[in-house]
């Protein structure tokens, strides 16, 4: 079963790697092991980012910056974010670039503790493919029709059953069902005291920003000695009229509670088992998952920047925990930074006849400020409108004043 599953990995590893947009610049032919030490280490969707700092013929010191799979493929070979830590000597098996710059993509790989994930080739693994734009065309074959060409290439199977394998997937992807699953829709469950599907506007009370936050939270707790010093920092810098550190401005996600608090509407398209929202602001997505799921644990959860929600009805009242934050690059608020044990609860109802949304929020973060820190805030239902494609180009806000690469 063991080397089935690898076979079944080498395979996709030939198919889907060469479905990412770089994968133009690797050499497929060649495959190589290098060993070094970990100085980068990132897994999250879309795919594995590896940096290692490697010894040349030279003896000279070499930084290898390596790409891997998403995921689910990775999991497939019993890999999660437990099996590298920044420090560690690996040894990775690799696709190299195709330019001889040190760096490549990854296809296995031994770790510090000697388990080793995909780093015996098998027969199915030696069969690739070219990327689709390096390929020569050779037209099919003469008076094929677009429904002859859907049946030779149809999937064996449909609907197509996750093995939580195609990348963008989610560790519990292949192991429960998805939130739109038909089956899943269909079950029955009790009406929902509300419906949220629509547009709904911040409310910034701005002439009250004093006194309530307006898109912040205000008053700030008490801040731990690491909260303090950034928020410190932040104070000092905005007060000499300097921009300072909010990861946004690189385009990073506002992630959760901002994604809540952001002006303009955000879409949200309520079913029985999820609520699923798009922001106008970068379209920054978010689910909150109502099917009675249970939340990922250990190295199975996806540490992104709006995390997992899970929401269950309490009367009237839609009660939503989230949890498995990302640590890095992330604020709760402006010189408030947030981390792994952020945790929110959220308590959401509707008021004046469904057409404001009322949150309130309970937020916990040990790392970095003592005890609870809760806030009201309001969304209105706005019509006409729409949430239209919406960009942020980090290059286009260095042409903003005060910034500078």
């Amino acid at each position: 079963m063991g080397r089935m599953i690898v076979a079944l990995v080498a395979v996709l590893f030939g198919a889907t790697a060469m479905a990412h947009h770089s994968a133009v610049v690797f050499d497929v032919t060649r495959t190589i092991e290098k060993t070094g030490k970990v100085t980068l280490f990132t897994l999250r969707n879309p795919h594995l980012i590896l940096g290692m700092e490697t010894t040349n013929a030279d003896g000279e010191a070499e930084e290898w910056k390596m790409e891997g799979q998403g995921i689910g493929e990775m999991q497939a070979m019993g890999f999660d974010r437990g099996s590298i830590t920044v420090g560690d000597t690996i040894t990775v098996r690799l696709n190299p670039m195709r330019s001889g710059e040190p760096g490549g993509l990854v296809l296995g790989l031994r770790g510090a503790d000697g388990r080793a994930y995909n780093m015996e080739p098998v027969a199915e693994a030696t069969v690739t493919q070219l990327y689709p734009a390096l390929m020569p065309y050779v037209p099919p074959p003469a008076g094929e029709t677009w429904q002859m060409r859907e049946q030779k290439t149809r999937p064996p199977e449909l609907p197509i059953i996750s093995r939580g394998l195609a990348p963008g997937e989610s560790p519990g992807a292949g192991n429960i069902p998805g939130a739109l699953d038909p089956d899943n829709l269909a079950k029955a469950r009790p009406a929902a005291p509300f419906d949220l599907t629509g547009l709904w506007q911040f409310r910034g009370e701005d002439e009250y920003r004093a006194n309530y936050g307006s898109f912040e939270f205000k008053p700030t707790p008490e801040l731990t000695a690491k909260g303090k010093e950034y928020h410190d920092a932040y104070m000092t810098a905005s007060e000499k009229g300097e921009r300072f550190g909010d990861p946004t401005v690189l385009c990073y996600p506002p992630g959760m509670p901002r994604f809540m608090t952001r002006y303009g509407a955000l879409m949200m398209m309520q079913y029985p088992t999820a609520i699923f929202m798009v922001s106008r602001l970068n379209n920054d997505y978010r689910v909150i998952y109502l099917d009675g799921r249970q939340p990922l644990t250990g190295n199975d959860v996806d540490r992104n920047w709006q995390g997992e929600s899970i929401g269950h009805w309490e009367g009237d009242t839609l009660v939503v925990e989230t949890s498995g934050f990302i640590g890095t690059n992330r604020l709760i608020q402006a010189g408030v930074p947030s981390g792994e044990q952020l945790k929110i609860v959220e308590r959401i109802s509707v008021i004046n006849d469904g057409n404001t949304m009322v949150s309130e929020y309970t937020f916990t973060d040990p790392e970095y400020w003592v005890g609870e820190w809760k806030h009201t805030k309001f969304r209105d239902r706005v019509l006409r409108s729409d949430v239209k494609e919406a960009n942020c180009i980090y290059e286009d806000n260095f042409d903003l004043p005060g910034m500078s690469k």
